[in-house]
């Protein structure tokens, strides 16, 4: 009983979260805010797949950027290069980050915790050298341009309200499906194995078995956000998946709270949020530079580590239920007494 009442509470956050992403164009009309907006989208769906990984899995990752990388330099190669549809370079976006997760996982299926952490740096590193120096495949640091728009029913989405709703399509599609995860049997096996996996593998579950299944989805998922950046950006290069991303990316996690879905969709929304802000002052205040952006997320990411470290939304959660039980409480208080007078 008490399962079906979080799914029904979720269901409701995430009607009422996809009312707000629908009206969003109709409301703020501005094309910086809705390309803000539309990125947020693409930032969302990899924070979603690393708070699965982090907050569930319990498995800490720095390579989250060179699956979003590999899966907008995959499909800028078969369309651009190629001359394929965007269509198959959906499929090989998605096919060819879970295939190096899969390899990865299975080479370090060993380590955890830093070890694991470290391990995906070092991948992610090496992805962005050969993004960088595969110049006959990614055309090097230039970059690579001239690729296609996405044609759907033979209209063609380009950047704007078109391709606003067609990114959050994804992004919605992946809160669902994270949502159905974590709150089916695979999603309590992964609880079980983030409190305690010495403990979980003497319940019989295969702790091994559902990391790799999660670890290949983030990348999935990432691999998609990677489709979705070059097919709007038009081109791409090797410094939008650098190891600041990663970092980006953790951020937006660690801020909602990587014990919830909706921690990662609540943290994105915030880092794009003071992203706006921070650009908005930058424009009336010299000082305020790019540089001063990451300052600020540096910043964050210490405090809540520090005073908030399951994030804002988990924070948040259980500050509410804690008002709603210590309410119930009160107001029993006085039939108890009557009771008892009785």
């Amino acid at each position: 009983m008490r399962m079906k009442g979080i799914q029904k509470t979720n269901w409701t956050g995430f009607l009422l979260f996809m009312t707000l992403v629908i009206i969003f164009p109709l409301v703020i009309s501005k094309s910086f805010y809705l390309t803000q907006a539309t990125f947020a989208g693409i930032y969302l769906i990899v924070a979603v797949g690393l708070g699965l990984l982090m907050g569930y899995a319990g498995q800490i990752s720095l390579g989250q950027a060179a699956f979003y990388g590999v899966g907008a330099y995959t499909t800028a190669v078969l369309t651009t290069t190629l001359g394929w549809s965007p269509w198959i370079g959906l499929i090989f976006a998605i096919a060819i980050p879970a295939v190096l997760a899969f390899i990865m996982g299975y080479t370090m299926s060993r380590l955890s915790g830093y070890y694991l952490a470290m391990a995906t740096l070092a991948f992610g590193i090496i992805v962005h050298s050969v993004l960088v120096e595969w110049r006959g495949v990614t055309k090097g640091a230039s970059g690579f341009y001239g690729i296609p728009s996405i044609e759907l029913f033979g209209y063609s989405i380009t950047q704007g309200v078109s391709y606003f709703y067609f990114v959050w399509f994804f992004a919605l599609l992946v809160i669902i499906i994270s949502l159905n995860i974590v709150h089916s049997r695979v999603g309590r096996a992964l609880r079980s194995i983030h409190d305690s996996e010495i403990a979980s593998s003497s319940m019989g579950v295969n702790t091994g078995k559902y990391k790799m299944q999660i670890f290949i989805l983030s990348a999935m998922f990432a691999g998609l956000a990677g489709w979705l950046f070059a097919h709007m950006s038009y081109s791409i290069s090797p410094t939008s998946f650098t190891l600041d991303a990663s970092i980006l990316f953790l951020v937006m996690v660690v801020l909602g709270g990587s014990g919830s879905v909706w921690g990662a969709v609540i943290g994105t929304v915030l880092i794009k949020v003071i992203s706006i802000v921070v650009h908005s002052l930058g424009e009336s205040f010299t000082f305020i530079t790019s540089d001063f952006e990451h300052v600020i997320f540096g910043l964050i990411l210490m405090l809540v580590i520090i005073f908030l470290p399951r994030g804002l939304f988990v924070a948040s959660s259980d500050f509410v239920k804690s008002r709603v039980l210590s309410n119930k409480k009160n107001k029993s208080k006085p039939e108890i007494k009557v009771a008892e007078r009785a």
